[in-house]
């Protein structure tokens, strides 16, 4: 189960949460922690403006692996049409090798890219395996995108 929170420095003391983008009355309970892809901790004046009263003590915004698996792929897909063609191809993105950088990402894949916002991204490239054998530092083919 997860853990408290309030536990951890920097975290506000009743805070609002949204699990999903949905508001949790429950907080974190029942939720499982190797199933959190991000925890956003939000503060200041504008949340009171937003949300009321209940945003005061700050906003704290967590997405599954899941609901962020779908957030990044809509959003790439809408970045590259290549990267939505191979999407809708493979039916998901559990067979694409992902690369930042020049490297390849290989631990907690949704984590990574779900801190990823539209802004910060130059571009998005899909490419077959022979070819970002040249491309990627240390890469070794294995018949993924």
């Amino acid at each position: 189960m997860a853990q408290d929170l309030s536990s951890i420095p920097g975290v506000p003391e009743n805070a609002l949460i949204f699990v999903d983008s949905v508001e949790s009355k429950k907080g974190m309970e029942g939720l499982d922690p190797s199933k959190i892809a991000l925890i956003d901790i939000v503060k200041g004046a504008k949340l009171k403006e937003k949300y009321g009263p209940r945003g005061e003590n700050g906003v704290i915004f967590i997405e599954t692996v899941d609901f962020a698996r779908k957030r990044y792929t809509h959003m790439f897909g809408e970045l590259s049409q290549p990267y939505a063609k191979a999407l809708k191809e493979y039916g998901s993105d559990s067979s694409f090798q992902y690369v930042l950088d020049g490297s390849p990402i290989n631990n907690s894949i949704p984590q990574m890219l779900a801190a990823m916002e539209r802004k910060n991204i130059e571009s998005i490239a899909v490419m077959p395996p022979k070819m970002a054998k040249d491309v990627v530092k240390d890469y070794e083919p294995n018949d993924k995108l």
